[in-house]
Order: C-alpha cells, then sequence, then structure tokens
C-alpha cells in the first residue's frame, strides 16, 4: 500500500470522496497544500455534504416512531446514524483545521518511508489489502441495514410516495460515502502504524549490525578501534534521530485522530453487539430459516469483529516493536562496556547516548500508566490486545443481557 502508484491512488480517492483536500505531487512524492484545484474541489464538495447531510438524515433516520413494526436492528441503525452524522461533521471539520500540520506529518513520514520503499511495499502490502477485506464488512453491512425488510428505510418507502424514490436512493450513496469516508481514517492510521512498524524492526536489524561491528572491533586502545567507534557513533547518531522522529510522528498521528477513532470504535462496538443479537433472533424465531443466510451473518459478524481486533492489535505490535528495540539498545551498551579497551572518547560518548536512549524508551514504555501514559485512546483505554479482548467479552455479555429481555417480553 506504499508504492507509488498505490499511494496515488489512495490520495486519489480520498480526494474524489472530498476528505483529503492536499495534493498529492508524484513527481516530488510529497502532499501540496496550496494547491487550488483541489482545495476549491475539496471545498465545494463539503459544502454541499453539510447542505445534503440534513435532508439525507431525515430519510435515512427519521422518526422512528412512525414505524410500527420496526425491528430492533432498525433502531440500532437509527441512533447509529446519528453518531456517524457527528462523526463524519467532526472529521470534515478536523481536516480543514488541521490542514498545515497533517500536510507536514505526511510529507515528514513519507520521507522518512522513502528509502524503503519497496520494502516496505512487499511486508506491508499483505497487512493493508487484509484490513481492506474486513473493513468491506462495515459495507456490507450498512447495505444490509439500509435495504432489510425490516429496515427503517424499508418501513418508511412503504409509508412514503413512490415518486420520493430517487431522493432514497440518493441517501443511500451518500450514506455510503459517508461510511467510506470514516472508514478512510482507520485505514490511514492502520496503515501508518504498519509501516511505522517495519520502520522499527528496520532499526532494531541495523542496531544487530552495530552490535555485531563493536564485538569484532580491536579490544586494545588505537587508532584503529577509534576510528571504528567513530563510525559507529555516527551511524547510531543518524539512526537513534530517526527512532526520534518516527516516535514523534505516530504520537502526533494518534494525537490528531484519536476522537475520530474513539468514535469508530464505539459505532463498530455497537453494530457488533447488534449483529450477534440479531443472528440470536433469527436462529430462533425466523420462520424461513436458511443455513447460508445463517452462515452470511455469522461471517459478517467475524469479519466485523476482526477488523476490531486488527485495530487494538497493531498498536500492541507496535509497543513490542520498540521493546525490541530497547532490547538491542541494551545489547548494544553491554557490549561496548564489555570492551578491554576502554577510555576513548568515542567509547564514553557512545556509552553515554545509548545511556540516555535506554532511558528514554524506559519512560515511553512505561507500564504503570499513573505516571506516563500508553498507547490510548482520549485516556479511556489501552490500545492493546488486553483491551480488544476485554471489549469481546462486553460484546458478548450486552447481547446476552438483550437476549434475555426477548426472552422475558416476547418469551
Amino acid at each position: 500500500m506504499v508504492h507509488v502508484s498505490l499511494l496515488r491512488f489512495y490520495f486519489e480517492l480520498s480526494r474524489l470522496i472530498g476528505l483529503c483536500n492536499l495534493h498529492y505531487d508524484p513527481q516530488h512524492r510529497c502532499l501540496v497544500r496550496n494547491h487550488v484545484p483541489t482545495v476549491v474541489y475539496c471545498l465545494v464538495l463539503d459544502v454541499i455534504y453539510v447542505l445534503v447531510m440534513p435532508s439525507a438524515f431525515a430519510l435515512l433516520a427519521g422518526n422512528i416512531y412512525g414505524c410500527k413494526n420496526l425491528a430492533i436492528f432498525g433502531v440500532v441503525y437509527s441512533v447509529m446514524a446519528q453518531a456517524k452524522l457527528f462523526t463524519m461533521m467532526l472529521l470534515i471539520g478536523s481536516v480543514w483545521l488541521r490542514r498545515r500540520r497533517i500536510e507536514a506529518l505526511a510529507n515528514d513520514y513519507l520521507k522518512l518511508m522513502s528509502d524503503f520503499r519497496s520494502d516496505l511495499q512487499n511486508n506491508c502490502r499483505r497487512l493493508c489489502l487484509w484490513k481492506v477485506a474486513m473493513t468491506s464488512s462495515r459495507f456490507i453491512m450498512l447495505i444490509q441495514a439500509l435495504l432489510s425488510s425490516n429496515s427503517l428505510v424499508h418501513c418508511k418507502r412503504t409509508l412514503d410516495r413512490a415518486d420520493v424514490a430517487p431522493y432514497y436512493v440518493a441517501s443511500m450513496v451518500f450514506a455510503v460515502i459517508m461510511e467510506l469516508m470514516v472508514c478512510y481514517v482507520d485505514f490511514t492510521v492502520y496503515m501508518i502504524q504498519v509501516s511505522g512498524n517495519y520502520l522499527i524492526s528496520n532499526k532494531t536489524e541495523r542496531l544487530q549490525e552495530m552490535i555485531d561491528d563493536v564485538a569484532l572491533l580491536p579490544k586494545h586502545l588505537g587508532r584503529p578501534r577509534d576510528m571504528g567507534l567513530r563510525q559507529i557513533l555516527s551511524a547510531w547518531l543518524s539512526l537513534w534521530h530517526r527512532c526520534q522522529q518516527l516516535d514523534d510522528l505516530l504520537r502526533q498521528l494518534r494525537e490528531i485522530f484519536e476522537w475520530q477513532m474513539l468514535f469508530n470504535l464505539g459505532t463498530t462496538y455497537i453494530f457488533n453487539i447488534a449483529t450477534v443479537f440479531r443472528l440470536w433472533i433469527y436462529i430462533e424465531y425466523a420462520k424461513n430459516f436458511h443455513l447460508w443466510e445463517c452462515l452470511f451473518i455469522v461471517f459478517v459478524a467475524l469479519a466485523h469483529h476482526v477488523e476490531l481486533m486488527m485495530q487494538f492489535s497493531i498498536f500492541e505490535t507496535t509497543s513490542t516493536k520498540w521493546l525490541q528495540l530497547r532490547e538491542q539498545l541494551q545489547n548494544l551498551w553491554f557490549v561496548n562496556q564489555s570492551q578491554n579497551g576502554t577510555g576513548l572518547n568515542s567509547e564514553v560518548v557512545l556509552s553515554r547516548k545509548l545511556e540516555f536512549a535506554i532511558l528514554y524508551l524506559n519512560r515511553q514504555l512505561q507500564t504503570r500508566p499513573q505516571r506516563v501514559r500508553r498507547l490510548h485512546i482520549v485516556g479511556l483505554f489501552d490500545l492493546s490486545r488486553a483491551s480488544g479482548h476485554a471489549m469481546t467479552a462486553s460484546v458478548f455479555s450486552n447481547a446476552l443481557v438483550l437476549c434475555q429481555i426477548a426472552y422475558k417480553i416476547f418469551g
């Protein structure tokens, strides 16, 4: 997903739907902020979105009390539509207000990846394509919620006149574009985290090469050892500068998109509960039960949940990669300290620089959130597999509560 042509397709599609108001220059491999055609196009499209939004929302998620036989999934869709509406408005406003910052971060990140473009393509494409495949479950659920026989839209279409059908179709297209914009944020964060993890792994391998080089240096004092240490020190300073730059970019990325990620995770979580509950309703009360339809619902529910877990897992992988980098730093420090030729200026400077880096990473990876927060969303919960598993347990617990309520009401 990081090859030039794929990046260009990625930016062109995001600009086409009015999300990315920055122009991608494939020749210089950077984003341009003051590109008038792109700015005008995105501004006009976003204004149209804001103007059309109330009408589309009124059609797709209007008064739910107008439908007497509305299923619970239709009510859930109505509530989620309101949440998506607020999320989209927040997203459009955030993209315009942070244009300068997003441009700077994106260009810095593209420069950081420029030396590893071919390797990134081979190592990150599989995970990114898997993420795209899992994200498609959102659109399946959206279309199902819009077109199913017990949906709010279907109920309202039976009440309204037939000549308003084109407006419903246009509103459905608007809903799909809205969902696409929201998914783009999750995928962008995921793609950058995947490529960042590869860069951290590359730095860890470079540290292993430095460890081997230090071990091969002469043990006694002299010019050959001093020259070798100077070269290793220069390479280490360059590597550590890139590590700090990568850490700062990933941190700012989370700060920019954390609220958007929180709303996306929240709506995905509620849809998971609704899907599990709907599956139980279908198995228990369906008059025309079809095994293939049941398996399809199970598949969509699993894909939707896997996508949720992938969003948690990638941040856990990032923490693991940083821990591996810290271990290699400690190994390099021990190898440098264990040499008999201590006393050279280059050796002392390298040792002190490594001590600072180890202390820095120890603080960044602090396991006590009271002192230093780990990877988190708005300070509410850590972005780790443990939080994902806790959310999984919560999904089934809430679905079970809904089943008990249904048994009590309907018997």
